[in-house]
């Protein structure tokens, strides 16, 4: 009867720490999450319902995701940049206005002048990431590298139109389509990928559309920038951290596209990308 005591005592000891231990992980973790929400989700203004079920919300332009950068404590955005090329004049006129991609969170509302639509990051959204710390950032095997020709793992496939030269500006026009994506952390795309630099330091900003579900949650083709100043190790997704500086009222950063491109449909749906 002794020893069942003691036994029995023995193990109460063992147990309430485990408990204790994994309550204070469990806290600090959420706690964590609330303080990135609350960096993520600026001030809003007015906040719009998205037919996606999501959250828009308009933020003023004092309150930009810029600002958070340290070398912008001080910067006036502008609206348009100073030194666009000298026949840079958006002429977009043999396009269908059919055919340009749009968002369907408009039709709920729009935002206030001086300030601009931010899909609003939820807790659902950083829990799909392996870590927080890794939240808006890509994954090791989603990084385009060069394959050796011996090479027989097919992990990251794509096909590019390469481009090489000194340029002080961009255009593309890419058709949208919603192709079938089977697992959460694969995804499709397509992209105009401003590239500069040796492997290792690499400097990227890249924009187009995405099907990606380890990210969004869905299989809808959302907009989406990214960027890199160091080969990946910094940079991010849309505005999860300060890099873009986005003006534009009528397009959100991560909401999916109101309308795609269907086999043997009329027209094709197409985004017109401009930098």
């Amino acid at each position: 009867m002794i020893n069942q005591i003691i036994v029995t005592f023995v193990l109460g000891i063992l147990i309430i720490p485990a408990i204790v231990i994994d309550g204070e992980f469990s806290d600090t973790h959420d706690a964590k999450i609330d303080l990135l929400l609350k960096k993520l989700n600026k001030p809003a203004v007015k906040s719009i319902k998205s037919p996606y079920g999501g959250i828009i919300d308009c933020v003023h332009m004092k309150n930009h995701p810029i600002y958070d950068h340290p070398l912008f404590k001080n910067y006036t955005i502008q609206m348009k940049p100073s030194g666009d090329p000298d026949k840079w004049n958006n002429d977009t006129s043999n396009i269908d206005d059919e055919s340009i991609v749009t968002q369907l969170w408009t039709i709920n509302g729009k935002c206030p002048q001086n300030t601009i639509p931010i899909r609003r990051t939820t807790r659902e959204d950083i829990l799909r990431a392996e870590s927080i710390e890794s939240y808006g950032k890509k994954y090791p095997n989603n990084i385009p590298r060069r394959k050796p020709a011996n090479s027989t793992n097919e992990i990251h496939e794509y096909a590019t139109l390469r481009v090489n030269g000194i340029f002080r500006g961009a255009e593309a026009v890419i058709n949208v389509w919603k192709p079938y994506v089977q697992m959460p952390r694969e995804f499709s795309l397509a992209q105009m990928w401003l590239v500069a630099g040796p492997p290792s330091n690499l400097n990227t900003i890249e924009f187009g559309w995405q099907v990606y579900p380890g990210r969004y949650g869905d299989d809808n083709a959302r907009f989406f920038i990214y960027w890199t100043a160091d080969g990946y190790r910094s940079g991010c997704y849309n505005l999860d951290c300060p890099g873009f500086v986005p003006v534009n009222q009528a397009y959100v950063l991560g909401e999916p596209i109101g309308h795609v491109s269907t086999l043997g449909g009329s027209p094709d749906r197409e985004l017109v990308v401009e930098t």
